[in-house]
């Protein structure tokens, strides 16, 4: 073979796989067809082709039909992926920056590293978020859930900026993610949070967060009491309890 040859091979096969990709990321294709390419865009990741790595998460970001055969085909792109291991790892951690949702990229991610690189990636793509309006906050909502799921100290202090979000939606994750720390770090702003929020759902959210980690309201009693719901009270040291019959 010579080598204008060779290039036209090479040209043919990288076309073919453009296809491969358009198809098994295409909502509209029937299942069969989808299928049938999605193996062959996994069949080319797996020997190291960076473009179909790209092609497989693309495929986490399309709702295809039916739902069922969706979620088989992104548990066939996640298993690929975690076979191909660190290869794939800086895509992954480019799709973690760029795409709009990122949960099934972020449980790649987990089970490719250990849970510190895991950590560290997170509060990386973290910091590169602010807290003013964006069409989409998926990605950093997402964000934010999966820091509820990975121990480390510094997490509290990274979050705390986003009580202040613009996003009620996001400011509501915030304080879940902040309660399942349980960090005093997080006590007082969430004081402000619960005392201050425009949002009934997120202070109720940070209500039940005192009554289940016993902190006191120290310094806020008064504030506090003003905007309890009917489903808690303050008792005499300070600490937000719920009451019996909403257990």
């Amino acid at each position: 073979m010579g080598v204008l040859d060779f290039l036209d091979a090479e040209k043919r096969k990288e076309k073919r796989l453009a296809r491969s990709i358009r198809s098994a990321n295409s909502k509209y294709k029937p299942k069969d067809h989808r299928q049938i390419a999605l193996s062959e865009v996994i069949e080319a990741a797996k020997q190291g082709n960076e473009v179909a790595i790209g092609g497989l998460l693309a495929r986490f970001g399309v709702q295809a039909e039916p739902s069922t055969e969706d979620e088989r085909e992104k548990e066939w792109v996640f298993d690929a992926l975690v076979q191909i291991d660190r290869k794939a790892l800086n895509q992954i951690k480019q799709a973690m920056r760029t795409a709009e949702g990122v949960n099934w990229i972020h449980r790649t991610f987990k089970n490719i590293v250990p849970e510190d690189e895991y950590r560290r990636e997170l509060l990386d793509v973290l910091s590169d978020f602010d807290t003013e309006y964006e069409r989409n906050p998926d990605r950093k909502l997402q964000t934010i859930m999966a820091l509820a799921d990975v121990s480390g100290e510094e997490i509290p202090g990274a979050l705390l900026r986003f009580l202040k979000d613009v996003d009620e939606t996001v400011r509501f994750q915030t304080v879940v993610t902040l309660a399942k720390h349980g960090s005093e770090l997080a006590r007082e702003p969430l004081l402000e949070t619960m005392c201050s929020d425009e949002s009934i759902r997120v202070r109720n959210e940070a209500v039940a967060a005192f009554g289940e980690l016993g902190w006191l309201v120290k310094g806020y009693r008064k504030k506090v009491e003003a905007i309890l719901p009917p489903t808690h009270k303050l008792d005499k040291s300070g600490k937000i309890v719920k009451l019996g019959k909403y257990n």
